[in-house]
């Protein structure tokens, strides 16, 4: 079992001041519990530290080291949720998990996707349609991802949740019918094409393939095109002159 180590401190006090306080500091507020726990634990961590390990691919079960100021204890977690500030492109807030060896967590897991479809080659469109999945296992069966092998797609293809090939113990909760990714043709749309000969405006019709429909279009005559003249115009203009 592979875990990651993270130092932390336990924090005092709450509220948004505070948290801005430790934010300015260089320190990402942060909280523990578990069931095995009656009190919600208050912590904060370096954000460099936080930083570096969500970076690395190997930090789904970490060895959190909590100082209070006396002594250090360790507890095993995982990180639940975070909270993120889009506008300043920050961790403003992070929630880990205690977890034991004997338990079952249910967390959510990255879909990796490798592989060229063998249908990019005539023209094929990839749709990625599902990012994560959430997964159920003991702590030491945390896979780093799910790998999804996209190279014997072809246009029209797809790949479920339920085709995923899973490791030993890891069981997915998401519904197998799920699609992951799919091939889709390229779409095709024929622009309708006018044409002007000797004043005349002459309308071309071809059809606009959507989907399985086809759709026939015809142009009309532009209101910028000259009139001909009725024999009755022609007859009052001759009386006129």
């Amino acid at each position: 079992m592979e875990t990651s180590k993270l130092e932390v401190e336990l924090r005092n006090g709450t509220g948004k001041e505070i948290n801005k306080k430790f934010r300015r500091k260089g320190d990402i507020p942060g909280i523990l519990y578990s069931p095995h726990d009656k009190e919600n634990i208050l912590l904060k961590v370096k954000r460099e530290n936080l930083l570096r390990l969500l970076a690395s691919k190997t930090h789904q079960l970490i060895d959190l080291e909590i100082d209070d100021g006396n002594k250090k204890v360790s507890r095993l977690v995982v990180i639940k949720d975070f909270q993120y500030n889009s506008l300043k492109k920050q961790i403003v807030h992070v929630d880990f998990y205690g977890v034991t060896l004997k338990e079952k967590l249910t967390m959510e897991i990255n879909i990796e996707l490798i592989g060229q479809p063998i249908g990019a080659i005539d023209g094929g469109i990839l749709n990625v349609e599902l990012r994560k999945v959430e997964i159920e296992c003991l702590p030491s069966k945390v896979p780093e991802s799910l790998k999804v092998d996209l190279s014997n797609l072809k246009i029209g293809d797809n790949i479920t949740v339920g085709e995923i090939q899973l490791p030993e113990g890891v069981e997915v909760l998401t519904k197998s019918d799920r699609i992951v990714a799919a091939l889709v043709p390229p779409a095709k749309e024929e622009e309708v094409v006018k044409e002007v000969v000797e004043g005349e405006a002459v309308t071309e019709e071809k059809e606009v393939t959507k989907g399985e429909e086809k759709v026939e279009v015809k142009t009309e005559t532009p209101s910028s095109a000259p009139k001909k003249e009725s024999k009755k115009e022609s007859k009052k203009e001759s009386k006129k002159e």
